[in-house]
Order: structure tokens, then C-alpha cells, then sequence
């Protein structure tokens, strides 16, 4: 463990391609999260949008087994849940710097046990394996393959998957119990207090993200109604708030 950790901190740039590839084909199957650990399981996925406060009014907290937030909502509090209102039972984060910094006592603070490192491409590893040497006493860290980025880059016009795209994308394929997502409107409200206060109006948020020409609200509305359709057919307790389902719903009528 330490032998990689040090190859990562501290490897020559000019080897830095030899040794994350060899690194993360040796170690891809061990790093990658599981989707059978959450068999059974109910999940709430809590994203960003300034909507979540009234998305929870609806949703019983203790009939939840997991929570998951994604990158500055490890810093976010909700009120509703009381002594409850950081909590992150699992983070979906990319540890770059354009998001808050995380410290061993925000986890805790936030009783966060599983982290997934966002790795858009193979180089990425060394990051993840940087993040589980800061990291791994508190928390296990993990990865969704770099292979799944680059599928859902194709099913989504070119554009790199957001965030809340990879959650929710992973989510759905696991073998949940129920799956609930509150505080997602495809970018189309600002955020909640506290995320990013930098955007100040739902015309903000929706300009920014376009603006960057990253990320797709309308391709990844559409992909995600398309894999909520499928696990519903499947039989699957799947759950999206109203203000989800209305954004999902402008987006597809656009």
C-alpha cells in the first residue's frame, strides 16, 4: 500500500504515463466501487440545487440507509435534519480546486465512510491513490471505472459527464431497495446556500455551466429520464422529486 502511494506522490513526470498505467491496470478491479454493496439498500442521493429544502419535506430520513452528496455538499448543511444536517454517509468528490477543501475532520464531522474519486481518465489514478493515502485511515476510496466516463461521454453528445451524472448513472444500476434523488434540477436553479455562493441566480447557474461548455443539462436530462424509465420497467423503486421531474420534463418538451 505504502509502495503505491509513494510511486504516486512522488514519481518523475517524465514516468508518470508508464507508471499510471501499469498502476491502474494492476489495481482497476480493487479500487472499483461495487455496485453489489448496495443490494438492498435505500438511498438518498442529495445534490446541490437550492430546491433540496423542500424536496425533503417529502422524505422520511429514517427509512434512509445511505446518504450520498457530491463535492461541497460534504460543507452543506441541512437544516431539517438536525444534529443529522451534515450528513454524508458516502462523497463522490474529484479533490480539485475549484471545490472546498475536505479535511480528515470534515468526514468525520460528516460520518463519511466511502469516497469516490471522480477520474475522467486514466491519469486520474494517481490522484485517487494521493486522496487514499490522506484519506484512507478514515474513509475507503474508491473509483468508478474510466471507461464508464468515456460511455457516457458518448451517450451524452461529446460532453463530459457531470458529477450527478456519474452518481446517478451508478446508482441506478445497483441492486437498491429504493433510490431517491432530491436537490437536482439539471442546472436550471442555483445552488443551495453555501455550494457555491459565487452563482447568485438561477440564471447564473445555468449560464456558467453553459458558458464552460463542459457539461450538457439537456443531454444528461435526457440520458438520465432514459435510465430512470429502464429501472422503473425493471421493477424498480425509483424516486425523483418534483422539482427534478418538472426540470426533466422543461428540458424534454424543449
Amino acid at each position: 500500500m505504502l509502495y503505491r502511494h509513494a510511486l504516486a506522490e512522488y514519481c518523475p513526470r517524465i514516468l508518470r504515463s508508464l507508471v499510471y498505467k501499469k498502476l491502474y491496470k494492476q489495481l482497476r478491479e480493487e479500487y472499483t466501487l461495487c455496485a453489489d454493496d448496495f443490494n438492498g439498500k435505500n438511498i438518498l442521493v442529495v445534490g446541490p440545487a437550492n430546491t433540496v429544502h423542500n424536496d425533503l419535506l417529502f422524505i422520511d430520513k429514517s427509512k434512509i440507509d445511505i446518504v450520498v452528496r457530491m463535492k461541497n455538499g460534504i460543507h452543506t448543511s441541512i437544516d431539517l435534519w438536525n444534529e443529522d444536517s451534515l450528513r454524508c454517509d458516502v462523497l463522490f468528490h474529484s479533490f480539485r480546486s475549484g471545490s472546498q477543501p475536505v479535511t480528515i475532520e470534515d468526514l468525520n464531522h460528516a460520518g463519511v465512510k466511502l469516497i469516490i474519486h471522480r477520474t475522467l481518465k486514466k491519469s486520474s489514478f494517481l490522484d485517487t491513490l494521493l486522496a487514499e493515502k490522506k484519506f484512507g485511515d478514515v474513509a475507503q476510496i474508491k473509483i468508478i471505472p474510466y471507461e464508464r466516463y468515456s460511455y457516457l461521454t458518448e451517450n451524452l453528445g461529446g460532453y463530459a459527464p457531470s458529477t450527478g451524472m456519474v452518481c446517478a448513472d451508478f446508482f441506478l444500476n445497483t441492486p437498491f431497495s429504493s433510490l431517491t434523488f432530491v436537490g437536482f434540477t439539471f442546472f436550471s436553479t442555483r445552488y443551495v446556500p453555501g455550494y457555491n455562493d459565487k452563482i447568485s441566480s438561477d440564471e447564473d447557474a445555468l449560464s456558467t455551466v453553459k458558458d464552460a461548455g463542459h457539461h450538457s443539462p439537456s443531454h444528461e436530462a435526457h440520458l438520465i429520464r432514459d435510465l430512470v424509465c429502464d429501472a422503473k420497467r425493471s421493477g424498480k423503486d425509483v424516486y425523483l422529486s418534483e422539482s427534478m421531474q418538472q426540470a426533466m420534463d422543461k428540458i424534454s418538451a424543449s
